[in-house]
Order: structure tokens, then C-alpha cells, then sequence
């Protein structure tokens, strides 16, 4: 089972270095009046990271508040 999960690890790291090597070109971001130039791999990449934070925060208050409601009162 752990060389599996080796396997598939490593299988991951290299489509991620692919996606890296073949998205190398510079893009330009603009969002409102700010513009901002930089290689469309790292663009994916934090993305990415902002979606994974986002929904961990998310996931983390769904679950507090359910637990605050299924916890009766203990006033």
C-alpha cells in the first residue's frame, strides 16, 4: 500500500512539473486598475492554493456550526 501512494505521489509531482514546463508564458492580470504580468504556471498555482485555503476555512466554519447546533444550550 505504500508504495502505491509513492506511486501516485510521484505520478502527481510529475504532471505538476509538466503543467510548470509547458505554462512558462507570461500573462497579464488586471483587476480593477491594477495590472500585473507574470508566467501563467504560477497563476495556476495560486489558484489553486487560494481554492485550498478558502475551502478549508469554509469546511472548518460549516463544521463548527454544526457542532454549535447539535450542542444544546448550557445556560
Amino acid at each position: 500500500m505504500d508504495k502505491l501512494l509513492l506511486a501516485v505521489k510521484l505520478i502527481i509531482a510529475a504532471l505538476v512539473l509538466i503543467l510548470f514546463v509547458q505554462n512558462i508564458t507570461m500573462v497579464e492580470v488586471r483587476f480593477l486598475t491594477w495590472s500585473l504580468s507574470l508566467p501563467l504556471a504560477l497563476l495556476l498555482m495560486a489558484i489553486y492554493l487560494l481554492g485550498m485555503v478558502s475551502g478549508k476555512s469554509l469546511m472548518g466554519l460549516i463544521r463548527r456550526l454544526r457542532r454549535d447546533d447539535a450542542e444544546p444550550d448550557r445556560r
